[in-house]
């Protein structure tokens, strides 16, 4: 690799898990941009900064576990590499590295020579036009199809083995795909793995007349298994989808194998200020950015582009319409009608995990210390230093956590 090795920071600067950014050169290209972190062995790997999904720092994320976190999006670069952990043919630009007199060096592409902007306008487009594929590419959160009592569900369905059923919250423009990210294909490698838009939700087909309530979740939830020809499920439900678990274990316990509920509504508590935030969001950027800090306990996980996407999300035709309808004030009303008779609750006879972040602003921890009082069969693992996103901010322990248990 030809190009010029440059300084970009003292070797006694480095974090152990945060991420360095500099400017290094003045060609105001992007090879200018270096992030520099600690990687296996403590021996620091120098990379472009920025995301090869978006234009995104990585110097704004966080060192876990040998991996870089993109701040944005949540992708993982394995540091020995720089591929993306779950998806390896997208990677991170990792630089040759090297220590001199106390400095670290990485060794930068040459500068592309200066075009005019009508030459390099022209150039792009040209690369635009031979990359340009015959259709748009489908959005990650749309899997397949099934009817499921004449709804069109949109579902993920990854793996081979025993089933789990992975049922998301319920935040404005949350689909399974964006709850189940970093779960899905860590649990694909021992378990089949499905995971469904549930009724008025994400890509599952809204019609007007649907109605939005626990019945009507819960039935759409069985006949989404019975379509699926699936018998007894371990089912794993997040937040509101803890509450349809519930459901399902208490009125339906033939479908289930083992239960696990994380931040897990179900249990009685007071509206929080931050449950209150969350069902009653009105879109724009700026509350979209508040409502995410509500949720990350690690605000570093939280900045505009991400809040960009969730709004997008949120936003899409109908989708908010959907959603304004579901949780209306008085709020308290919805909490109640998920609440679970705790004689029911008693009974569950299956194994249950129980999972929470100490620091949740959004469900309180005392719900999950009452479900775990209840349900005889049961063990439960809090989080500290996180907040309502146990699945994204502690994914490596959590899909460990996970697997051990339905193993």
């Amino acid at each position: 690799m030809t190009g010029s090795w440059e300084q970009v920071c003292r070797i006694e600067d480095l974090d152990q898990d945060r991420p360095i950014g500099r400017l290094v050169g003045t060609s105001g290209q992007d090879r200018d941009r270096v992030c520099v972190v600690r990687g296996p062995g403590g021996q620091p790997v120098a990379m472009l900064d920025r995301c090869p999904h978006r234009d995104i720092s990585l110097s704004g994320g966080t060192v876990r576990d040998g991996s870089l976190i993109c701040p944005g999006h949540f992708w993982r670069f394995d540091l020995s590499d720089g591929r993306r952990t779950d998806l390896p043919t997208e990677a991170a630009t990792v630089y040759p590295t090297r220590i001199v007199d106390g400095w670290v060096e990485a060794l930068l592409p040459p500068a592309v020579p200066h075009q005019s902007m009508r030459a390099w306008l022209l150039q792009q487009a040209a690369e635009r036009s031979a990359d340009m594929p015959d259709h748009a590419p489908t959005p990650p959160e749309i899997g397949q199809t099934v009817d499921v009592k004449g709804v069109d569900t949109n579902y993920h369905d990854e793996g081979s083995g025993a089933p789990v059923v992975l049922i998301h919250g319920s935040g404005p423009g949350v689909s399974a795909w964006a709850n189940w990210r970093l779960t899905l294909p860590a649990l694909a490698q021992e378990f089949r793995v499905l995971a469904p838009d549930l009724l008025g939700f994400g890509y599952t087909r809204r019609k007007p007349s649907d109605r939005y309530d626990m019945a009507a979740w819960t039935d759409h939830l069985v006949g989404f298994l019975d379509a699926m020809e699936l018998g007894s499920v371990s089912l794993v439900g997040n937040s509101f989808g803890g509450a349809l678990a519930l459901n399902l274990a208490t009125f339906h316990p033939e479908r289930v194998d083992r239960l696990v509920l994380m931040g897990s509504v179900g249990a009685a508590f007071p509206l929080t200020s931050g449950l209150d935030a969350v069902w009653g969001f009105e879109p724009s950027l700026p509350a979209m950015r508040s409502l995410l800090n509500v949720f990350a306990h690690d605000r570093s996980l939280v900045d505009d582009d991400l809040a960009l996407l969730r709004l997008d999300a949120a936003t899409r035709p109908g989708v908010h319409e959907a959603y304004a309808r579901m949780f209306p004030v008085p709020r308290q009303q919805h909490i109640d009608a998920m609440t679970v008779d705790e004689e029911l609750v008693r009974r569950i006879p299956v194994p249950t995990l129980i999972v929470h972040g100490r620091d949740d602003r959004v469900i309180p921890l005392t719900t999950s210390l009452r479900l775990h009082e209840l349900i005889d069969d049961s063990q439960l693992h809090v989080f500290g230093r996180c907040g309502h996103w146990v699945q994204i901010e502690r994914a490596d322990e959590f899909n460990r956590l996970l697997c051990d248990f339905l193993a």
